[in-house]
């Protein structure tokens, strides 16, 4: 993977969301200055509940104790019925059973067998392996899809605090933030636990993975509607054609249905303003031109490259992409006739910033330090 400078510096997000509850830690961010990362936190971890504060730290400036640390952070008392809680957690602990409310999640025939979590020791795309009936095509292509989501869903995050109009800021930020929601509940349903998922996205080198090439193409803003608009509608036709993940996967086609709509909105803007209708043509021309490849991917298990195994599954879905697409208001789609493989080592400099930013945040991050 090449080298990414990143000339910028980790924070820590802190937020109280009422006059009652706790200020807590809500997450990372990367950002090159100071307000630029207070901007980008409040755009990111406010934009649905109202704040009573919020506070920001570099990460370098903080004192925080390690998992060597925890002797001397025990509580002194081994006396539980001196803690405040006992009296409550006693009648509780007497009169409950066994908990069998708990919620589960529709596992489809792709996923693996009774994989309700999934060990972050296993690799990407072991585990042992489908059940009887499993679609193998279909789980390839979301798991290739979950890629592009994760790329489009990092390079949306960029570009929070660039716009002068907030809404538009808040309306790409909660896009960015569901796209990467959307790619972790992919995984989900395929039997990552969190640790899984956080490995499978940060822990692959770049050449590794295959992302569409119109990931590479997440450049300049007409450049990326025309990315975000075919990754979405490439989403909304795999999710219906996915009726057996069941709801979960049902959400992620609504809410790309209401992605796919911004774009459109944004590509007709741009194809119709003076100032940039030639540049916008050129965009949406070289997108399309490279996304035959968003239903070219090879099924889990294959080698890279390989063919795709169910050519009519494929041609289907490529052809309602065409259609969604070419009706999306663009310039012009050069989207080819039939879908061609994905190929593994892509994403360039766009994939390899995204995960430079990443590894930065998760650089010496313990699991002890916020809980």
């Amino acid at each position: 993977m090449p080298h990414v400078p990143v000339d910028t510096d980790v924070y820590e997000v802190f937020a109280q969301t009422g006059a009652g509850s706790a200020l807590s830690h809500v997450g990372s961010l990367v950002a090159p200055r100071r307000e630029a990362a207070w901007h980008l936190a409040k755009e990111t971890y406010g934009r649905r509940d109202d704040l009573s504060r919020l506070w920001v730290v570099r990460r370098t400036d903080m004192i925080v104790s390690s998992a060597g640390d925890r002797t001397l952070l025990a509580a002194k008392t081994r006396m539980p019925h001196r803690q405040p809680r006992f009296p409550t957690t006693r009648r509780r602990d007497r009169s409950d059973g066994p908990d069998t409310t708990a919620t589960t999640v529709a596992v489809p025939d792709t996923a693996v067998a009774g994989a309700g979590t999934r060990s972050s020791a296993a690799g990407p795309g072991d585990a042992g392996s489908a059940r009887a009936g499993a679609d193998p095509v279909l789980g390839g292509l979301w798991r290739a899809l979950a890629d592009d989501l994760f790329v489009l869903g990092n390079r949306l995050g960029e570009r929070i605090v660039d716009y002068i109009d907030l809404e538009e800021s808040l309306a790409v930020g909660s896009i960015g933030q569901e796209a990467l929601a959307h790619a972790e509940t992919v995984l989900a349903l395929h039997g990552f636990d969190e640790a899984a998922a956080d490995a499978h996205f940060f822990d692959r080198p770049q050449l590794q993975w295959q992302v569409s090439r119109v990931t590479g193409l997440l450049g300049d803003w007409p450049s990326t509607v025309a990315c975000a608009l075919v990754v979405s509608a490439a989403v909304t036709v795999l999710a219906e054609e996915s009726a057996a993940y069941g709801p979960a996967i049902a959400a992620v086609r609504d809410e790309q249905l209401v992605h796919l709509d911004h774009w459109r909105r944004w590509a007709r803007a741009l194809a119709a303003w003076p100032e940039t209708r030639e540049e916008f043509a050129r965009a949406y021309a070289e997108v399309t031109h490279h996304a035959g490849d968003l239903f070219g991917a090879a099924p889990h298990g294959t080698p890279a490259g390989a063919a795709d195994g169910s050519p009519a599954t494929a041609a289907r879905l490529h052809a309602r992409l065409a259609a969604l697409v070419g009706d999306s208001g663009g310039p012009g789609s050069r989207l080819p006739d039939r879908p061609v493989p994905r190929e593994a080592g892509g994403g360039g400099s766009v994939l390899a910033r995204c995960l430079a930013r990443g590894r930065l945040v998760r650089e010496h991050y313990a699991p002890e330090v916020f809980l």
